[in-house]
């Protein structure tokens, strides 16, 4: 029991160092536990692609419960990636897959890392189709993209941040491109809940 204990220690320690929720199950709980283990990755790229990386925070007044219900699910994602041509394996499974078509472009992605609670939620997938494809004015050998919602201000506000790292020919084009389409998607989504982007720290006497 003390080896299993010592383990589990070493894993938050891990865990913690790579910026991850420490989801480990206890020995005592037969209940399974979600763990999100997979680092993003700094990418080297081919000759004529270039790395690059791109953030986005937004903290929203609304409880990070109903921003994660109305956000779905790695197969319900469409307020981001539009409808789905395909989809396989099991949703919100490590290894699942979801191709989405785009003109004559076909964007495969692959679950890498997850861990849902009812107030976190992480969701990281990897391109993995072996051409390059185009978005915008860029074309993409590589992407890793991570999505994290969290709970902020005593359950009253989500803070809600889009992280990537990349291989494009045109890291100015692909970072524009990106931009622009995650604040119009996400702005749709403020829309919807009825609530608003704010900036500092939490609102005080509002809802």
């Amino acid at each position: 029991m003390h080896l299993i204990r010592a383990s589990l220690a070493l894993a938050v320690v891990f865990l913690s160092q790579l910026g991850l929720p420490a989801a480990v199950a206890d020995p005592q709980n037969t209940e399974p536990a979600e763990m999100l283990v997979h680092a993003s990755e700094d990418p080297t790229c081919s000759k004529g692609f270039h790395a690059g990386f791109e953030s986005n925070v937004w903290q929203l007044t609304v409880p990070a419960s109903s921003f994660i219900n109305k956000t779905g699910t790695f197969f319900h994602s469409e307020w981001y990636t539009g409808p789905l041509s395909a989809t396989h394996g099991k949703d919100e499974t490590i290894g699942a897959t979801r191709t989405i078509v785009s003109g004559t472009d076909v964007f495969v992605e692959r679950l890498v890392g997850i861990y849902r609670s009812p107030t976190q939620s992480v969701h990281r997938f990897s391109l993995t189709v072996k051409n390059p494809v185009a978005f915008g004015g860029a074309t993409f050998t590589y992407y890793t993209e991570e999505l994290r919602a969290m709970s902020i201000c005593g359950g009253t506000a989500t803070q809600f941040s889009m992280t990537s790292t990349y291989c494009a020919d045109n890291i100015v084009a692909a970072y524009d491109e990106y931009d622009s389409y995650r604040r119009a998607s996400v702005q749709k989504v403020v829309i919807e809940l009825g609530a608003r982007v704010f900036l500092g720290t939490c609102p005080v006497g509002n809802k």
